[in-house]
């Protein structure tokens, strides 16, 4: 599954990274984790340029936090419904894909499985 960042990836390996992380703790936690998260990993791999993130202290880390407001708008709805289905107990399973956005190659997926606390 993709959530479809609009993305373009620039020369990477066409090796395919994948990392499962598991996440426990309520819906809001896990949520807001998911959220940072991904925000890291746009931040990490250069998929937004550095001045679109800035510095936010959270959980006595600085994390980098996106700024473009399109991406905002569309995580805040992206993590709205993840919370929604983690309080019901629908949600398994996140799986964030980096892919080419070229040729379509997924060059990383980040499975996030989630348990119950």
């Amino acid at each position: 599954a993709s959530f479809g960042f609009p993305f373009a990836i620039g020369a990477m390996s066409r090796q395919t990274t994948r990392n499962t992380i598991t996440l426990r703790g309520s819906a809001q936690i896990v949520g807001e984790f998911f959220g940072y998260a991904v925000n890291s990993i746009l931040y990490q791999r250069g998929i937004y340029g550095p001045e679109h993130f800035e510095r936010r202290k959270k959980y006595g880390l600085t994390m980098m936090v996106s700024t473009d407001e399109g991406l905002q708008g569309y995580l805040t709805n992206v993590l709205t419904q993840i919370s929604e289905w983690l309080e019901r107990g629908q949600l398994q399973k996140l799986v964030l894909v980096i892919a080419n956005v070229h040729t379509k190659d997924v060059m990383e997926r980040w499975t996030f499985d989630c348990k119950d606390t």
